[in-house]
């Protein structure tokens, strides 16, 4: 086994079922031509009584409800990249043979590993909406015979015993080559190669030895090579523009699974992804989502974007749609012998971002300290995905009273007598305790970000009240508030 062959039957109806959601599991065929010249190209299997070469006119009569479409470039285009990059998931040198085939160079890889990942991208590629067939041989024509005959992998391992018994057609002859084959009493490759390769040379010439040589599948050829993708994204638009979410989901999922073997077959993982909708009146809405673990898994993909887009509501309707993958080396980590990991980090970082959606992605995380002198100030951080084992005791112990922040601190109105508070009245306090004030310590100032719109200023106070109590106040330009109580 040197070569593979990834081939789609009926490549141009399935590229066209795969982007149309409504075409899924109703009979359809693809015509060319126009009025009563229109001809059937391909038909679906749903599609009773239709064959290719039928006139349009008929069909629809011999199958009441047929679709009838012409081919779709577009949607061709799309598919033979996701087929493209299935292929370079079996090997790094991949030839884009024609629209709906692959030729795949296996040497060196182990065959039954390679048999397996075959078996795989079938399944997968089927899931996709392009079931295809794979076969593999010592030559990419075998190979290409045995894909022919794949349900959905066939691996030729005694190439004299699979051909034998395959049509003629198999080989391509002309018709005079098959009418002389057939004058002799021959009808299948085993039957041709069963004689001489000299005596059909002397007979039918050079081009009898060439089919010859197709017929026992010894043809070979120099592989044209492609290059595996360099840019993961995908962008797509609509004709009209959509009024609703509901039709993005569709599509959204078939583009991430071609940039999703697309990042396979070049050896990268997804980091993070940056959907934009890009909307009728020229603005757009655009969202960038950190992933949870790098990987190329595009059921989780699809819960993130999915959880995000049921959400989302725009000014204008959605005219197009761009998805982007940023690259990454997948990771190579050994977890820490006492840490503490998530179980299930998919389903925490799923949950973080439907939360994000609902309440804004700075009002998610872990806080964090800001470098800064303003009092609580914080921000916002990626939660830690493994909980590191406890501190041990500080070197200097805490002295003095602890003080208890308020979250939100507690409006209160504070009369002054001298400078100094005297009387707290309102807010929280009121109804608990007398808020006359019988000591008071400072005012501690203190000021940042002058050079800013957002400059801030706060005078803070210590103070103990009559009827018991210590709390922390302080005054900005919003006015007094309760930061919280010392004990």
């Amino acid at each position: 086994m040197k070569f593979a062959v990834l081939s789609v039957p009926d490549f141009a109806l399935h590229s066209l079922r795969r982007g149309e959601p409504g075409l899924c599991g109703r009979a359809l065929a693809l015509v060319s031509g126009e009025g009563r010249r229109a001809r059937v190209t391909e038909a679906s299997a749903e599609a009773q009584g239709v064959a290719p070469g039928l006139a349009a006119t008929l069909a629809m009569s011999r199958c009441p409800g047929i679709v009838l479409r012409p081919r779709d470039p577009a949607s061709e285009v799309e598919a033979q990249r996701l087929l493209v990059a299935a292929a370079f998931t079996l090997s790094p040198r991949v030839e884009s043979t024609d629209g709906g085939c692959c030729t795949i160079d296996l040497q060196g890889a182990d065959p039954a590993r390679a048999e397996a990942l075959m078996r795989l991208r079938a399944a997968e590629l089927a899931g996709a909406g392009l079931p295809a067939r794979i076969g593999a041989g010592a030559t990419p024509l075998l190979a290409s015979y045995a894909a022919r005959r794949a349900d959905p992998v066939l691996v030729v391992r005694e190439p004299r015993d699979f051909l034998a018994p395959l049509p003629l057609s198999f080989a391509g002859p002309t018709p005079e080559q098959e009418g002389i084959l057939r004058g002799w009493g021959i009808a299948t490759l085993g039957g041709l190669t069963a004689l001489a390769k000299a005596e059909v040379g002397r007979r039918m010439g050079a081009e009898g030895v060439l089919l010859w040589e197709r017929a026992a599948g010894e043809a070979t050829r120099v592989l044209r090579h492609v290059e595996p993708a360099l840019s993961f994204a995908a962008q797509w638009t609509y004709e009209p523009p959509v009024e609703s979410i509901e039709p993005l989901f569709f599509k959204l999922r078939r583009f991430a699974e071609r940039v999703a073997f697309e990042l396979r077959g070049a050896g990268f993982v997804a980091e993070k992804l940056s959907l934009t909708l890009l909307l009728e009146d020229g603005g757009d809405h655009r969202r960038e989502f950190r992933l949870p673990e790098p990987g190329a898994d595009v059921e989780g993909w699809m819960r993130i974007l999915n959880g995000h887009l049921a959400e989302v509501r725009t000014d204008a309707r959605v005219a197009g749609v761009r998805l982007v993958a940023a690259p990454a080396r997948p990771p190579e980590k050994q977890e820490g012998l006492f840490d503490t990991c998530l179980r299930d980090p998919a389903s925490f970082w799923e949950n973080i971002e439907r939360i994000a959606a609902i309440v804004g992605d700075d009002r998610v995380g872990t806080p964090a300290p800001l470098d800064t002198h303003r009092p609580d100030a914080f921000s916002m951080g990626r939660p830690a995905e493994a909980v590191a084992p406890a501190a041990g005791p500080p070197v200097h112990p805490a002295s003095g009273p602890t003080l208890r922040r308020f979250r939100p601190p507690w409006p209160v109105r504070v009369t002054c007598d001298a400078g100094l508070p005297a009387l707290l009245e309102g807010g929280r306090l009121e109804g608990r305790v007398r808020g006359e004030v019988c000591a008071a310590l400072g005012p501690w100032r203190s000021a940042g970000d002058w050079w800013k719109p957002q400059a801030w200023a706060v005078e803070t106070w210590q103070v103990e009240l009559a009827a018991g109590g210590l709390y922390q106040l302080a005054r900005t330009d919003g006015g007094w508030c309760v930061e919280g109580m010392l004990d």
